[in-house]
């Protein structure tokens, strides 16, 4: 008992939390981590008050909602329960991502998948905006028996984060400066970039220009523009950083490396228009891999970690916990267009 008393008392220091939200939170964690299994007694609603100073209607309506839930059930004169058919299928996960674009479709899609049936899982965006992002992680705090998050890279999200339990919290796609005992599955940008690039020189040299579309104080990884001017400098390539591409300006000659779809189409677009071919005409590399560059003007090169991968990893901790922290790899997928 004394274990279930201190895993609801944690969820006292969770400001948002109303102190029948605390007692869910608790119970939920507690039949998680394994300190109650199925069929096991739990406190009384007199025990709990005397112990947590709670009024017996706070507690009736936490355990009422618990078992609305499936994860206790009453028993005549012999007290509450876990539930011995429903514990296992209640989980509920708070996905926290950037917005719906298409790699971030592919990593939801797969993460879905690889739960399973009995996971619920509740999507939130905080497209990039900090005070969005911190609005959405006091909401969820203490509400859900496991976050994953992708945070926005601001000075103070790691703190914004200590709000949710550790344990329960895997960080995903970029990397914070937490604590080094943090979860974590995610991608790395600069040495990858200037790995990818440096493979790829004789094509790059081949050009007239490299122009980098790089849009600043956005949610693109800085890593990437680091990676690349070194990469550029060391190997004395022609380039030229651009915020956003503008119609009409495409050269003949010139390689273009995207990190924005909305570059990348309207790119496309004057390629169509001017009847370039790309890899001859011009050259094309785009940033992150979606099934629509694969088909579209006979395929766009991609340099992109594995949105599968990450996602199946994120699935795995959902389902089986542990200490995890790993780094999925970037790949350069060829299409010919540069």
């Amino acid at each position: 008992m004394v274990e279930i008393y201190t895993r609801i008392r944690g969820y006292a220091e969770v400001s948002s939390l109303s102190k029948h939200e605390q007692i869910v939170s608790g119970m939920i964690a507690a039949i998680e981590d394994g300190i109650v299994e199925r069929g096991d007694l739990l406190p009384s609603i007199n025990m709990l008050s005397g112990e947590l100073g709670y009024a017996r209607k706070t507690i009736d309506k936490a355990y009422g909602e618990l078992k609305d839930r499936g994860l206790i059930e009453a028993r005549n004169r012999k007290g509450f329960f876990v539930s011995t058919e429903d514990v296992e299928q209640v989980v509920r996960v708070a996905l926290v991502l950037y917005e719906f674009r298409p790699f971030q479709e592919v990593f939801y899609n797969v993460f879905r998948a690889s739960v399973g049936e009995n996971v619920q899982v509740d999507t939130f965006f905080h497209h990039n905006d900090f005070e969005v992002f911190k609005d959405i992680v006091t909401k969820v705090a203490g509400r859900y028996g496991c976050y994953v998050v992708a945070p926005v890279i601001h000075a103070q999200s790691s703190k914004v984060l200590t709000q949710l339990t550790a344990n329960r919290l895997l960080i995903i796609d970029r990397q914070l400066s937490a604590s080094p005992l943090s979860c974590f599955v995610i991608q790395e940008f600069e040495a990858t970039t200037y790995g990818i690039f440096s493979g790829l020189r004789e094509r790059f040299q081949k050009y007239d220009q490299v122009v980098l579309f790089f849009r600043k104080h956005t949610a693109y990884p800085a890593g990437i523009l680091t990676g690349s001017l070194r990469f550029f400098k060391e190997h004395g390539i022609k380039y030229q950083i651009l915020d956003a591409y503008q119609e009409g300006s495409l050269r003949k000659g010139n390689l273009y490396i995207t990190v924005g779809d909305a570059d990348l189409w309207s790119l496309l677009e004057d390629c169509i228009d001017l009847s370039y071919t790309l890899g001859e005409d011009v050259g094309v590399l785009s940033h992150n891999e979606s099934r629509i560059k694969k088909m579209v003007h006979g395929g766009i090169s991609t340099w992109s970690t594995d949105f599968s991968q990450m996602a199946e990893r994120a699935a795995a901790f959902v389902l089986e916990r542990g200490n995890m922290q790993e780094v999925v790899p970037t790949v350069f997928i060829d299409r010919g267009s540069l």
